[in-house]
């Protein structure tokens, strides 16, 4: 028998500009989702926001550096990162309590929705398009 735990993570909330269309979206969740420890992100150019939840025990500092780097190297600007622990939530280990949450397992945010605009996939700036 296989005991599941649950680590909880840290939200990371950035504040990124230069993005202008899905394709920029795209590219910073790509450069994103590729540093360690990530479990996942979501970005909306429309708002200029990306929503990370990183793996637990991964330091939200080291990961604002990285992200500040990778964001840069795609082509944008990183202008704040706040972080925050992650919210408890649904009941996805089980149930219970052996993980130690109590019987509700932490939960990532919602994604963020992206809103699709006329002219979407052609942006005149940030390595998008």
């Amino acid at each position: 028998m296989e005991i599941m735990t649950h680590v909880p993570g840290t939200i990371v909330e950035l504040a990124v500009s230069g993005m202008t269309c899905t394709g920029c979206s795209s590219s910073i969740e790509q450069a994103l989702t590729a540093l360690p420890g990530v479990r996942s992100a979501s970005v909306d150019h429309t708002t200029g926001r990306a929503v990370v939840l990183l793996v637990g025990g991964v330091s939200a500092e080291d990961f604002a550096f990285d992200a500040d780097a990778a964001i840069h190297d795609a082509g944008y600007t990183l202008e704040s990162a706040a972080a925050r622990p992650e919210r408890a939530g649904g009941g996805g280990c089980g149930g219970g309590g052996a993980c130690g949450c109590g019987g509700a397992e932490a939960k990532a945010p919602e994604p963020v929705q992206a809103v699709a605009s006329e002219g979407d996939g052609c942006c005149g700036g940030g390595g998008c398009c």
